[in-house]
């Protein structure tokens, strides 16, 4: 594997567990002269296949027990697969169980140089980065007594600070950025922007779908052991957080799944680029200048949606929404806006399948590419509610974003706000995708309106 572009290859790897009634059924097994069997085997992991490159950052997903932790010790050579093989080129550095391998009665400086040995580092090595693990580590003076005495919170950080000072390869993280304060994990992030930038390969296992998506290259989702999607995180993402859902309230609730013709794993790119038969360029409305070319107008009449292109689409009363559009001020619907352009989203459904109007709510959010809410707001919440059914009734959201230039999507859904837990009667993500122009630079997300005043002091 030398020399290869992937720095992980998992080639059908599989992982069984016996599993006993009563503990000593395990003797008996092993002293039984006929060889029966008195076990079960559980396959926690099951022809498991993927790939990853150097400088890549694969983020894994799932629920708890769906096989995260026992891919990842596989990985890390800590457990051997039943069948298949796993290779991996250079030197991993492990955040599962922060500490393993500290002894207890060593001081703190003491485990610094321990952890390096296994890490096959010599004490020139060692030497050369202890300042900079004390530094990371902030736990002062305490890094001269013994770690029995540390508290959990002084206990992680040091481990956490070994661990990704040993400048590896491959960095392994599982779910442990909640170590310390907010200041200390800022640092952490920022040390894996400097890990990435230098090209470390990082697996990244967590629930944190917002951070799945905006920091990982490409994502796995693992089910009950088995590889259910991978690819682009946004898809994935929004996929994985369709089937939580779902499967939180499948108890007291069934949910339909728009079907499409197929999976678009680029929709994403797809739509925000406008395709290959759209024009963009020369059609860009700057505030002040005249629009150079604009879409149909929209009419009175309000045809049903001919096309689903969202990346998810789903809940208990699919077709409910019969429209989604995004227009100017003046309703001309558009891909492409300015900062400072008003814009309207207007939302057309049939109310009279609601079940409770007073609890019942319409909202939209803006994302980014990566999936980021942006802009969220809901009729409920901003103390809006209906009277009157209608086969026909539409909601229009109207607002200036103040976005950076860049590509974003939108998501709308109809809500059923009658327990804390949320229940959607349709939700579409992916309704819409339009890009922001400006010659302007934008350094943060949204340019906000401030008042800069100028003032001489003396």
């Amino acid at each position: 594997m030398k020399n290869s572009e992937y720095k992980i290859i998992v080639n059908n790897v599989s992982k069984s567990y016996k599993m006993y009634n009563n503990p000593i059924d395990k003797m008996k097994e092993g002293l039984s002269l006929t060889g029966k069997s008195l076990h079960t085997d559980f396959w926690a992991l099951k022809n498991v296949n993927f790939k990853v490159k150097h400088g890549e950052i694969l983020g894994i997903m799932g629920r708890n027990g769906a096989g995260k932790s026992t891919l990842l010790k596989i990985i890390t050579g800590v457990l051997r697969p039943t069948y298949g093989d796993v290779l991996v080129e250079g030197r991993i550095s492990s955040l599962l169980e922060l500490g393993a391998g500290f002894n207890m009665e060593y001081s703190g400086i003491e485990n610094i140089y321990f952890y390096g040995m296994l890490m096959k580092l010599t004490r020139e090595q060692i030497d050369d980065r202890l300042q900079e693990i004390i530094d990371f580590a902030e736990i002062g003076d305490y890094v001269n007594q013994p770690v029995k005495t540390y508290s959990s919170g002084m206990f992680a950080r040091l481990a956490f600070s070994c661990a990704i000072n040993v400048e590896p390869d491959i960095l392994i993280v599982d779910e442990i950025l909640s170590v310390g304060d907010m200041r200390f994990q800022s640092k952490c992030f920022n040390k894996f922007k400097e890990f990435k930038k230098k090209g470390v390969t990082i697996l990244y296992v967590g629930h944190d779908v917002g951070l799945m998506k905006t920091f990982c290259d490409s994502t796995v989702w693992l089910n009950n052991g088995e590889i259910v999607m991978a690819g682009d995180p946004a898809y994935v993402v929004s996929k994985y957080t369709e089937f939580m859902y779902l499967d939180d309230i499948s108890e007291f609730t069934t949910y339909k799944m728009f079907q499409k013709d197929e999976k678009k794993m680029n929709v994403i790119d797809e739509e925000l680029s406008g395709g290959e038969d759209k024009e963009v360029i020369g059609m860009v409305h700057i505030k002040g200048g005249p629009e150079v070319k604009v879409e149909e107008k929209i009419q009175d009449k309000i045809e049903d949606k001919s096309e689903d292109k969202s990346i998810t689409h789903w809940g208990t009363n699919i077709g409910t929404i019969k429209n989604v559009m995004l227009t100017t001020e003046n309703d001309f619907e558009k891909n492409h806006f300015s900062p400072e352009d008003m814009i309207k989203i207007k939302v057309v459904f049939d109310s009279t399948v609601i079940d409770n109007l007073n609890k019942f709510s319409v909202a939209f959010s803006i994302k980014n590419k990566e999936g980021t809410d942006l802009i969220v707001k809901t009729t409920y919440d901003e103390d809006i509610y209906f009277d009157t059914p209608n086969k026909k009734q539409a909601v229009t959201f109207s607002l200036i974003t103040h976005l950076a230039v860049g590509d974003y999507y939108l998501v709308v859904a109809l809500e059923d706000r009658k327990n804390p837990a949320i229940i959607y009667y349709e939700y579409i993500e992916g309704a819409k995708y339009f890009k922001i122009y400006s010659d302007k630079k934008i350094f943060g997300i949204v340019d906000i309106k401030t008042d800069i005043k100028i003032e001489n002091m003396e």
